[in-house]
Order: structure tokens, then sequence, then C-alpha cells
């Protein structure tokens, strides 16, 4: 990767509401902040808002009112008064998702998945035979994802979203398929290698075995009823057990 400057991401008093009048819960971000190059996790259950708290850091999704969501690290971004266009641009430049259920294309080989993803970002030479190797790939690099196993498949979406050469991964419980011992394994490496590269890493998971260790911070969303009788799950700092 080329020597460009680390990014972290800093939010203030952020929250979106999702459901109807019947079943609503708001989701909550009073403080939460993401150093240039660490590596945070979130945790809590299913339903809790994680996966909605990514698609708002990673601009899919707007939220309802922020006091501050800037990116950090070098020049400070508003993300918040970006205009439609602009955070497409921003979603390009610095962002990669890696999914729980891959997100691969099924007409693509993992090679061609890789290669795809590169052509997104920054194309390095060699990317993917390095990349296929690091994460114990190199073996299936010619396979069809529907012929890959369930942990093949992550181990390829972790694989893509380094291959974007991103300034911040947004990783949704990307060790689900994968055995414990295993699950830890990928997540070391995937760490080793965004820490070498500068990158932010943003990880939601129900597991915070996986992280123990690992994780630079960790924060947890907590379900409580509200006074409007709908949910609130508001996100806290926490300490990994």
């Amino acid at each position: 990767m080329p020597e460009e400057a680390a990014v972290g991401l800093r939010i203030r008093n952020m929250w979106k509401t999702r459901g109807d009048k019947r079943r609503r819960i708001r989701i909550t971000v009073p403080e939460f902040d993401v150093p240039p190059g660490a590596f945070v996790a979130v945790l809590g259950p299913n339903g809790c808002g994680k996966s909605t708290l990514l698609d708002m850091l990673g601009l899919l999704l707007t939220p309802d009112h922020a006091d501050e969501f800037v990116l950090t690290g070098g020049a400070t971004t508003n993300l918040d008064a970006l205009s439609r266009r602009d955070k497409r641009q921003v979603r390009r430049n610095f962002f990669a998702y890696a999914l729980q259920g891959g997100g691969l294309l099924e007409c693509l080989t993992v090679r061609g998945n890789i290669r795809f993803a590169a052509r997104l970002g920054q194309p390095a030479a060699g990317q993917a035979g390095h990349l296929a190797e690091l994460l114990g790939l190199d073996g299936v690099l010619d396979a069809y994802p529907a012929r890959l196993s369930g942990g093949q498949r992550q181990k390829a979406s972790l694989a893509c979203a380094l291959a974007r050469r991103p300034r911040i991964i947004l990783a949704d419980e990307p060790s689900a398929a994968l055995d414990p011992p295993s699950a830890r394994t990928i997540l070391e490496t995937f760490r080793q290698l965004t820490r070498e590269n500068g990158i932010s890493l943003i990880l939601v998971t129900h597991a915070p075995e996986m992280v123990r260790g690992s994780a630079d911070a960790a924060f947890r969303f907590q379900i409580a009823q509200d006074s409007g009788r709908g949910l609130e799950s508001a996100l806290a700092p926490c300490r990994l057990p």
C-alpha cells in the first residue's frame, strides 16, 4: 500500500430510528471514537443495531441526527454534511466491507473477485495471489464461490476487503462460519495485515472471545425500554470479559 495517513472516526450524539409505531427501536451512539489505525470491536446480541451502525459508518444509511460524524487523521471531513455524490466518493476512496455472507460475485473465481475488488481501489501487481496465500486461499484461487465452504467464502471476503486498499474496513461477523480456533487464527492474520497497512478496523460480533486480546477498544449495545414505549439500543464502551 502507498504511504498514506491512517484515518479514524469521531462520533458524538448520533442516532437512527428503525421500524414503525408497532415495533420501534432507536439506535443511539453517544460517543464513539476510532483512532487512526485502531481495531475497535462492537458487541451485542442479534437485532441490537450492529449492522445498522456499520451502514451508517459506511455512508449507506443516513443518521437521523449527529452532533459530530467526522473522519479524522490528516484533514477532518464532516461526513454528515456531504452531498450524496461526495458520500459515494468518500465511500469508494476510504471504506471497504467484509460481509458475513461473503458478498462475492458468483460469476467470478476467487482470483477474479479479488482482482475486481482491487480495481475499485488502488490495484497492486500480484495482490490476489499474495492475499490468498496469507489467508490460506491459494488452493482455491480458481474456484467459483459455489464450490467454496462457508469459511473459505469468508476468507475470500476478507481478501477482497484488503484488496480495495481502503483506510477503514467495516467487518460484519467475518468469522461466523469458522470454527473458533480457525476464526481466531484468521482474525489475528487479518488484524496483522490491517495494522501493517495503517487500516482502521471496525468489527461487529456477538462473540467477545473472538476479539479478546486483539481489539484496541470495545463497545457494546445495551437494549432498554425508552419513555416512548419503544426500544432504545445505546452503544457504550465496555471491557472484554
